[in-house]
């Protein structure tokens, strides 16, 4: 059995992390019914066990609390992100064919328009998707049309999904370890649709992202 001692200190560290991030709390629950019986053994007391219960359960308390009764700030986002997936998922829709019509879009979203659409998308979540994840970032990066026009014909892409331009820049910038350029394909592909390379076609839209189809050249 392990020393009170360290119990205490280990069970008061994942105390303080779930207080900072709820996440943790998984952890403290496991850490506390790990060192139940050491602590038990130390504390003759009932109001005292009592007290460490009901302040073992705080963390969880606060948890379902923010869950259940969310601020109007949380419920703003909440509302959004369900919007937003909403969405997507009709954009994911119109994709569907008999025939393999491969997809591009930022990489976060590629694994859910995959499932909705059926169709194969170049990035994704998994590590077998990590060439394509940065072919997806270079792409949407990309202020060299050719270069991107590349990317696409490597990958067979049918379909190329326009999103958040901001949001998309400084995740590519982040995973190719560079600085987005002044003018990255992502910003024409969200604000200026009409201003896109000639290989590829406006399709569709909603509030969320835009379609656009390739065309050979």
């Amino acid at each position: 059995m392990m020393p009170p001692t360290f119990v205490l200190v280990l069970l008061i560290a994942t105390y303080v992390l779930t207080i900072w991030q709820a996440r943790w709390g998984y952890f403290f629950v496991m850490v506390f019914a790990l060192a139940l019986p050491c602590l038990l053994e130390t504390v003759k007391s009932r109001g005292a066990v009592w007290i460490a219960f009901f302040l073992s359960i705080f963390p969880i308390a606060r948890d379902w609390d923010e869950r259940l009764w969310p601020s109007e700030a949380e419920l703003a986002i909440r509302v959004e992100q369900r919007n937003e997936s909403v969405q997507l998922r009709d954009m994911a829709l119109s994709l569907r064919s008999s025939e393999i019509r491969p997809f591009l879009a930022p990489w976060w979203l590629s694994p859910s328009i995959a499932y909705w659409s059926g169709q194969p998308g170049i990035a994704g979540s998994s590590h077998e998707s990590l060439d394509g994840i940065a072919d997806s970032a270079r792409f949407f990066l990309c202020d060299d049309w050719q270069k991107a026009r590349q990317i696409l014909e490597n990958h067979q892409t049918a379909w190329v999904i326009g999103y958040n331009s901001e949001r998309v820049a400084q995740n590519s910038a982040a995973i190719l370890s560079q600085a987005a350029p002044a003018h990255p394909l992502c910003r024409v592909l969200d604000r200026t649709p009409g201003q896109v390379p000639p290989f590829l076609i406006f399709a569709a839209q909603n509030g969320t992202c835009k379609l656009y189809r390739t065309v050979a050249q």
